[in-house]
């Protein structure tokens, strides 16, 4: 660890009264330098991650995709979902997996303010979370227009689940465990389908899923080492640079990672994020406690690579 660097970092968040945040961890040439923890946590302290389980997904995806248990990114939808082989709307059979790994499905969505979004208010009252998605208007060709939603991660937790026999299995067998990580089960609502963030508003709640910063940073230096964990391949490099390329219709976005000038990562709601930077072999973690205000801490993450050696 480097003491004088962690000695900034701890200035830097209380200079700016981040009470709120829980872990800053700095990773570089795949060597913590520094490991800041607050408000009683500690390296073995679990946070909810929030949407970065999002990222997580689009690694299980790609894992399945270098198995063979999905034989294409254009696959369509309709094959593993059959609602929207229905003909509900006219554009149902041209989503496909890609889609909605770019959040491009072009099905309507209004997010509301934070997690406090109405449309999945009426998700949860509905019952089946599936078909009341398919009975939502597609407003936009697929593919054409990128709309940040729920809707396409949902659905691709149950493209995942069906093609994976069961998507956390899968999750768990072919990425935590081979990068030892221990993590409880994700959420699943009462119709069956992986919700990653829980199911309701409330941060604190045990259907959270958590990680620890640590795990985390793992999952950074995955990406960063070209997809390997010690000796082992876990995803294929090629995956990973197709997840980190920027989309046509959105620069700041790829297979539900996030892309900066640079750097690229995974955000979630309230201070949660891995970002990676190349040119510095470097992975930032932050981890805090959400509010209402929403807080992303970006600007800790900034200062933390000024400061990298």
């Amino acid at each position: 660890m480097n003491v004088e660097m962690e000695r900034k970092i701890d200035e830097y968040i209380a200079g700016h009264h981040y009470r709120q945040i829980n872990s800053v961890l700095l990773c570089k040439d795949n060597e913590i330098l520094a490991g800041c923890y607050y408000n009683g946590f500690h390296e073995n302290s679990k946070n909810a991650i929030m949407s970065v389980a999002k990222s997580i997904m689009s690694v299980c995806a790609g894992i399945a995709l270098d198995k063979g248990v999905i034989q294409s990114l254009d696959e369509p939808v309709y094959k593993y979902i059959h609602e929207f082989s229905k003909g509900l709307e006219p554009f149902h059979r041209m989503i496909t997996i890609r889609h909605l790994l770019t959040m491009t499905s072009g099905i309507y969505w209004n997010g509301g303010v934070h997690y406090h979004c109405p449309m999945m208010q009426q998700l949860r009252q509905s019952g089946d979370w599936i078909s009341h998605i398919a009975d939502c208007a597609v407003v936009d060709i697929p593919g054409t227009r990128y709309n940040y939603k729920e809707w396409d991660v949902i659905l691709l937790a149950k493209l995942l689940d069906v093609v994976c026999g069961d998507m956390y299995d899968f999750i768990n067998d072919n990425l935590f465990e081979p990068l030892e990580i221990e993590a409880k089960r994700w959420y699943k609502s009462p119709c069956g389908i992986y919700y990653s963030v829980g199911n309701g508003e409330d941060t604190d709640n045990e259907s959270q899923f958590k990680l620890k910063a640590t795990d985390m940073m793992k999952i950074g230096q995955l990406f960063l080492n070209g997809g390997t964990y010690g000796e082992q391949q876990i995803i294929s490099e090629n995956y990973i640079k197709q997840a980190v390329t920027p989309l046509k219709c959105n620069p700041g976005y790829g297979f539900l990672w996030w892309i900066w000038e640079g750097q690229y990562g995974c955000r979630g709601y309230g201070g949660q994020s891995i970002t990676v930077i190349p040119n510095k072999n470097a992975v930032i973690v932050t981890q805090a406690t959400p509010t209402d205000r929403g807080m992303g801490y970006f600007d800790v993450v900034d200062y933390c690579r000024e400061i990298l050696i």
